[in-house]
């Protein structure tokens, strides 16, 4: 169990460290088009919360979800205020947001059925 806790802070200190240095980047003007950057926003949100639930795995999921959120909006805040050519993007905000829910909705679905149906630390020893 502690190589998941583990390995759920290396996925959330990498994804954490690629996203901030990512949207620091100086920009000549924003991407146009079919709105990849939000796609792009909530994958690396999602990877982020993947790795909060493995590293917290006796927190809430809510509070999980609030700290991810809460990065999120710090980076687009620091990226409005430091980064050249950029903006902070209330959309993007919702874009990382949406990213942390869909994974949090899909472990509240998921987890129970692993531990019911897959959880071999529960099989009766021969």
């Amino acid at each position: 169990m502690m190589w998941l806790i583990a390995m759920g802070w290396i996925i959330f200190g990498f994804s954490t460290i690629l996203i901030s240095g990512v949207s620091m980047i100086p920009m000549a003007a924003p991407p146009s088009g079919l709105h990849l950057d939000k796609v792009l926003h909530a994958f690396a949100y999602a990877i982020l919360t993947v790795g909060l639930i493995f590293a917290w795995p006796k927190r809430a999921l809510p509070l999980i979800f609030v700290v991810a959120f809460g990065i999120g909006g710090i980076i687009e805040i620091c990226q409005g205020l430091f980064a050249s050519g950029r903006t902070a993007s209330f959309a993007d905000a919702l874009a990382n947001g949406f990213g942390g829910l869909t994974v949090i909705l899909t472990w509240m679905i998921l987890y129970p059925l692993y531990q019911k149906y897959l959880d071999v630390r529960e099989l009766p020893q021969e």
